[in-house]
């Protein structure tokens, strides 16, 4: 009797103890399961949209690669529509922004400054990779300059750049600058540019010295035209800088 006694006493005792916790444990496990399959249909979300923005980028590519060198631009306005659908449909991801960025490169090649300073704000706006807004950034300046406001194109330049890209930032500061005839601000910028190159950029070193050298030359040949030319001494000839070039941004 005294044992059936106690499995009754436990039987109430689970009881009770269901009563006070049962809904609980049953809202925890739902939102487990809920998480779970979540999370599940999340990946699966993200695999298929990747997937989707991938082959819409492919096919931009291959459209774009189709009008080079071609009389007419109708692969260009099929490559422009996919790089919108890219950026309506896929606007977050980093394949819009690359469609985007190879389309202001294609813009400003044709001088429409004004579509290329579009595609390269959207991208500025949407992307959340800091290479491409570095990237854009870059190019934005360098298209603001074009259109006739060097003064802002320079002070987009400004402020702390990664290292990756210090060279490419002082060598577009040395263009805009020599674009406004500040031709000994402009050799500055491209002597700096060289010193900030890293070892996996050496392939422009050549070019940014052909470019501080051209500048550095011209006063030079001038003075000795000069009858004060001899007065001065000449320069030395500065050394090559051996530093790696900044590749470049355009694709």
């Amino acid at each position: 009797m005294a044992d059936h006694l106690t499995e009754e006493e436990q039987i109430e005792t689970l009881k009770r103890w269901w009563a006070e916790n049962g809904r609980g444990i049953v809202t925890g496990i739902t939102l487990a399961l809920a998480g779970y399959f979540g999370y599940q249909w999340w990946q699966n979300s993200e695999r298929s949209s990747a997937e989707g923005a991938s082959n819409l980028y492919q096919s931009f590519v291959a459209a774009v690669t189709a009008n080079e060198g071609q009389p007419d631009d109708k692969q260009m306005t099929t490559a422009r529509s996919l790089a919108q659908q890219l950026k309506d449909e896929y606007g977050s991801r980093i394949y819009a922004s690359q469609a985007a960025l190879r389309v202001a490169a294609l813009a400003a090649a044709d001088n429409d400054l004004e579509a290329a300073t579009e595609q390269l704000q959207w991208v500025l706006a949407n992307t959340g990779e800091d290479t491409l807004k570095l990237l854009a950034t870059r190019r934005l300046a360098a298209v603001v300059s074009a259109r006739g406001q060097p003064d802002e194109a320079l002070a987009m330049l400004g402020g702390d750049i990664p290292d990756a890209f210090a060279a490419l930032y002082a060598e577009t500061r040395g263009d805009i600058l020599l674009q406004q005839g500040d031709e000994e601000a402009a050799r500055l910028a491209y002597e700096q540019a060289i010193d900030e190159l890293l070892p996996e950029q050496a392939a422009s070193a050549q070019l940014l010295r052909l470019k501080a050298d051209s500048i550095a030359a011209a006063p030079e040949d001038a003075a000795e035209e000069s009858p004060a030319g001899n007065l001065e001494p000449a320069e030395a000839s500065e050394e090559e800088a051996g530093q790696p070039q900044q590749e470049s941004d355009e694709q």
